[in-house]
This record gives C-alpha cells, structure tokens and sequence, in this order.
C-alpha cells in the first residue's frame, strides 16, 4: 500500500483527501460549530491549521460540492454523522492573506472584486459586475439578488486581520484611516456584512472569520457587531 504523505503547509481540505494525504479527523467539531453563534470569529497564532478548518466546514457546506460530499469526506466521522445544513449554502470566501499592503487600498478593492468574480461564476448568477466601480456596492446587490431568490449565503474570511496587522506595523496613521475613521474602506466592508444579516429573510445566515489577532475586531466593532470570538 502505498504510504501516506504528510500535508505540511497544505490547506486545501479536498486535496487531502480526496489524494493521498494525512488527515487527523476534525469533522466531529462541525457540530459544536453550528451549536455556536451564527457569526464566528475564530483567532489562533500562526501554522495552527485555521486555513485548513475554514476550508473543511466550507466544503461541508457548500451546495456546489454536494455531489462529491461523499468522496471528499470519506473515512470522517461527518460522514456518517452529517448535520441538516450539510451542502446547503452559497459560500462566498475571502482571503486577505493576498492583500498588498505597500498598495492596499487598491488591493483590498481588487480582492473583493475577484471574489464577487468567483462566487457569481461558480453559481452561475444574472449579475454584471462590470456596472460597479466600489465592490461593497456590488456585495449589496448580490446579497438582495440572493435574498430575493431565498439563497442562503455563508461567508468565509481567512486571515481577516493580516494586512491590516501588517499595516499597523509600518504606519499607523493608515491603520487608523482604513479602520477606524468614519469612511474607512475596510469598516465599511465589516459593516457592510452586517447589513447583510439584518433584515427578514436575510441572505448572510453564517459567518466564518479567522485571524491572529482581535485588534481589528475591536477597531470595527461598530461596523460589525455581531460576532462571537470563539478562540478560547
């Protein structure tokens, strides 16, 4: 039998395994995730495997994956363990780690933008995004379009806090314009999330955000207000 490799550095949940890879089993925790809040911050140091978390509960989620859910998670516990939300969400995710923060204001806008890109192509929603010039605009859109048409919208963001933590570093005064000034971008974005969890039948049903740290949680607690920081 062929032996096993040893994943070092490999966040991508479906690789693992569905190639020959390790993988210690963390599905169980799914459960005690959805017996949590519906919007959860979850901080942890650096290699402590929160990029390959987030990307497990997003493949268990995701309806666009529901038709290989039995390949790629074979040999788990949710496997024979499912819960009722498994496969049911429109999963939008982020990843800040790709921000550039020698030109962030313009990367930032850029990362939203082709994540907005990815989520209307891989659904294969009516949208024209080419209409927009500021991407929270467009989020606003694509949140009442999946609103209108009872899509379920489940919101990943991995590394939310690192160029913003980078930034911190080399300049504060940017820091402080990008976060917590009464137009900053990157609060207006936060806020923006909440927005999309705030009315009757709302699009936004979960959230799932990772960091290093809860400095930029507590600078955008007004724009975003709704999370539980399960990092304890």
């Amino acid at each position: 039998m062929k032996l096993k490799k040893i994943p070092y550095g490999l966040s991508d949940f479906k690789r693992i395994k569905t190639e020959n890879w390790y993988y210690i089993d963390k599905t169980k925790y799914i459960e005690e995730v959805e017996n949590e809040s519906s919007f959860l911050f979850f901080l942890r140091p650096r290699r402590f495997g929160k990029s390959l978390v987030l990307n497990m509960l997003l493949a268990y989620y995701d309806i666009y994956y529901k038709s290989q859910f039995n390949d790629i998670f074979k040999d788990t516990y949710i496997l024979d363990n499912p819960t009722e939300e498994k496969s049911r969400y429109y999963c939008m995710k982020f990843d800040f780690s790709a921000v550039d923060v020698t030109d962030y204001k313009n990367s930032f806008k850029h990362n939203l933008f082709e994540t907005i890109k990815e989520f209307i192509g891989k659904y294969k929603i009516d949208f024209d995004i080419q209409d927009y010039k500021n991407p929270i605009d467009a989020l606003n859109t694509i949140f009442n379009i999946c609103k209108r048409f009872s899509y379920p919208i489940y919101i990943f963001i991995d590394e939310y806090d690192n160029f913003v933590n980078k930034l911190f570093v080399s300049s504060l005064n940017d820091y402080k314009g990008l976060v917590t000034d009464r137009e900053a971008f990157y609060k207006e974005f936060f806020t923006m999330l909440k927005v999309g969890t705030s009315d009757n039948d709302s699009a936004i049903r979960k959230m799932f955000i990772t960091g290093v740290s809860p400095l930029a949680l507590f600078d955008v607690t007004s724009g975003n207000n709704i999370g539980s920081n399960v990092s304890s």
